[in-house]
Parts: C-alpha cells; structure tokens; sequence
C-alpha cells in the first residue's frame, strides 16, 4: 500500500500544480514546462549512481555515525539536489524566458515533483536506503518542494543579477544541506528536532518565495 501511495502522492501533487499553473497563469507555451516534468524523472541519475557507488564500495550498510552522515548529506543531500541543479542551471537558465528568480522557483518545483515520483517509490520500496514510515512517505514530497525552492531561487536570482556561479553554488550548496539533513534527522526518533527543523524550512522556503514575487513585481514596473 505504501509503495502505491509513493507513486500516487507525488503525482497528485505534480497534477495540482500544473492545473494551478493553468488557471492561475495566461501560459503561451507549455513547453518547457513540460520539460520540466520529463527531465525531472532523469534528476534521479546523480542519486542513484551515488547509491550504487556505496554498494560497490561497501559502505552501504548504515552501520555507525559516520556512514549515515555522508550516505545522507553527500549520497541523498548532494546526490539528489545535483540532479535537479544540472537540469535548471544548464538548460532552463538559458532559455530567453527564464530571466528571475520566480522562474527559477517555478522550474525546480515541476523537476523536484517530477523528481519525488522516481525516487519515493525507491526509498519506500526499499531499493533506496532510507526510512519507510508514514512520516517520511507524507513529508518527503512536500520537503522536496522546500528544497526545489531554495533551490530555484538562487538559480534564478543568478540568472537576474548576473551572478550566475556564486549564485548557482550558493543555491546547490543551501538546498544539499537541507535535503541531506532532513533524510539524517529522518534515521533518528528526535521528534523535537525534526519539528524545529520543519517549521524553518517552511520560513525560510516561504520568505524566499515571497522575495521572488516581490522582485518579479518590481521588475514589472520597471
């Protein structure tokens, strides 16, 4: 049931958003948009040769300390966020219509939702190392929609400002810490943490969120 669930919430969510997209917005072309959910199923390549990169080495079991922490900040955090940053650096930056910091946060939500589709089945199913409860079921979509927002905005604030590399790292950087250390606290049973660490991705996503808007907002006055 849980594996079906995995499937089935990832793909409600990335429907919601699209039908949200289509009555909120007058969009010309949906094309890179739907580029976006397709490339968004291959973010999942840098995660997953990570993976087997442990198998192969050895390390996969998460026996102590110090495997858990990079199997979760380097194989989960970096591995599932560098996916997601080749596709949004490298390819919808240089589109002509991905010019701020909005657009970047637009693009990496459709590839981070796309992205949950691929991998929570894996982890729920067990293919991926990772906790397979409830929680992590019901939260690691939305999470994911946390990261993709980080994410997305310093992408796009490097594409608007010109600051393209720093930026682009900064953005890389933030969101791989935060995915890695929300799959590590995800290993414990510290409930206490995980609820501080919940509500200030919910801040922190949400004033980034706020400031695109603003900036797109003033743009267009300008």
């Amino acid at each position: 049931m849980k594996t079906i669930l995995s499937i089935a919430i990832p793909l409600l969510l990335t429907a919601l958003f699209l039908a949200y997209l289509h009555y909120k917005f007058a969009i010309r072309s949906w094309k890179l948009i739907i580029h976006a959910v397709l490339f968004g199923l291959l973010a999942s390549v840098p995660l997953l040769l990570l993976n087997e990169g442990t198998i192969l080495k050895g390390i996969y079991e998460l026996r102590n300390l110090k495997r858990t922490g990079f199997y979760s900040f380097v194989v989960v955090g970096f591995g599932s966020e560098l996916g997601k940053f080749i596709l949004l650096r490298y390819y919808f930056q240089r589109q002509k219509s991905f010019r701020t910091a909005f657009d970047g946060i637009l693009y990496a939500l459709l590839i981070g939702l796309s992205f949950s589709i691929v991998t929570l089945p894996l982890f729920m199913s067990g293919w991926l190392q990772g906790p397979a409860n409830t929680v992590f079921l019901i939260t690691y979509p939305i999470a994911n929609i946390a990261f993709a927002v980080i994410l997305g905005f310093f992408v796009g604030l490097g594409k608007q400002r010109q600051n393209r590399i720093v930026d682009s790292l900064t953005g890389l950087g933030a969101a791989s810490f935060f995915h890695g250390f929300y799959f590590f606290i995800n290993l414990t049973n510290e409930y206490l943490i995980y609820a501080l660490f919940g509500g200030g991705l919910i801040v922190i996503a949400g004033l980034l969120l706020l400031k695109s808007l603003n900036q797109t907002d003033d743009n267009n006055q300008d």
